[in-house]
């Protein structure tokens, strides 16, 4: 599924209150999110993420641990 189809997907499935709040937060704004490159606290956050580390656990797993099923979040 492409990231537009999941994104209508995601869409298709709120109620009112919740398109209200959408539009509300997006109205106008599309164009308005800059393209910025990353800086240096961006660069070294993503470097931190490469590395493996113990406390690190397949998502599932966490998903698990927080007492969800992680197939309720596939789509």
């Amino acid at each position: 599924m492409s990231t537009k189809e999941k994104a209508f997907y995601i869409f298709n499935q709120l109620n009112e209150k919740q398109l209200e709040a959408f539009v509300t937060l997006f109205e106008n704004h599309f164009n308005d999110i800059p393209e910025e490159e990353p800086d240096e606290w961006d660069k070294a956050m993503i470097e931190n993420s490469k590395i493996d580390n113990e406390e690190s656990m397949p998502f599932d797993e966490y998903v698990k641990e927080l007492g969800f099923d992680p197939n309720d979040l596939r789509i």
